[in-house]
């Protein structure tokens, strides 16, 4: 498994939208995952065929670049005038990096992006939603306080929030993520080229944790803003939702997937040989039997 995947996911996640941006590219043009790093473009125009690098990490980022690419393939009627446009929006020839940029502007320009795009169900990412909050913290802000707003883009204070994380930890790994997608959106490929020869694997995983009864309860509690006030954009009918999901995986010792995969959850479920098993919300099911 490579090293410079995202960490706004899970790896099996972002395979599994790798695959959707595969189906939904323009007839005759490939996406393909070059060891989990990068992204290369396969595709025929005017008959001969090409096998363009599209400077697109594996990541969501760079699988959203990586369809734009596809798309431009549909407007172009020749090599030619593909190829300049490549060189220049893609790989950027033309462009002058800014050192005189500071971290605070740099870092609105990343804020910036992350809200104009989708996230990865495609839904408008909004700053009203708690998620999306959650989401902006945890993947970027919580590793950009760190910088020094007033001061211009600079490796030694970037290795001085990096290093606040210890390495070999999922942490340390996402800091340093959080900090190539800064200094990438800013064309600054000089710091980016030593940022990436940082080892991020991660060989230290925390321990497995468990949760008692009584814990999960009054966290029930506070999460349905029984013991607490909730935010008032927040979504009771989803917390509702998730918390059922959560219950199960407490009650039955089911991993998230298999939860999902109940087949009696809500509707009663025959068997093979026509053997009626209750949903799990029948009061005839009193053994509470899960299929």
């Amino acid at each position: 498994m490579g090293t410079d995947y995202n960490h706004e996911i899970g790896y099996e996640t972002l395979q599994k939208d790798f695959r959707r941006y595969q189906k939904e590219t323009p007839k005759g043009v490939s996406l393909q995952n070059k060891r989990n790093k990068t992204i290369v473009l396969k595709f025929k125009i005017n008959g001969k065929e090409k096998s363009k690098g599209c400077n697109c990490t594996f990541t969501l980022d760079g699988m959203v670049e990586a369809s734009k690419v596809a798309e431009k393939l549909k407007t172009c009627s020749s090599i030619v005038e593909f190829d300049k446009w490549y060189d220049e929006t893609i790989l950027e020839k033309n462009k002058i990096a800014d050192d005189r940029l500071t971290f605070g502007e740099a870092i609105a320009k990343v804020e910036a992006d992350f809200w104009s795009r989708p996230d990865r169900r495609k839904r408008k990412r909004d700053k009203n939603n708690p998620s999306d909050l959650t989401s902006w913290h945890d993947t970027y802000k919580r590793f950009y306080k760190h910088l020094p707003s007033a001061k211009n883009l600079n490796i030694p204070d970037i290795m001085t929030v990096i290093d606040k994380w210890n390495r070999g930890t999922k942490t340390y790994k996402g800091v340093v993520s959080a900090m190539k997608k800064l200094v990438s959106i800013n064309h600054r490929q000089d710091i980016r080229d030593k940022l990436s020869e940082l080892d991020v694997s991660q060989p230290d995983y925390k321990d497995l944790q468990s949760v008692t009864l009584e814990d999960f309860l009054t966290w029930r509690d506070k999460t349905l803003g029984i013991t607490a006030s909730l935010h008032p954009n927040a979504h009771l009918s989803v917390r509702k939702a998730w918390l059922w999901v959560f219950s199960i995986q407490v009650v039955y010792g089911l991993r998230i997937h298999e939860v999902f995969a109940i087949a009696n959850a809500f509707e009663p479920y025959v068997t093979k040989d026509k053997v009626t098993i209750p949903a799990l919300n029948d009061q005839e099911n009193s053994e509470n039997i899960l299929v």
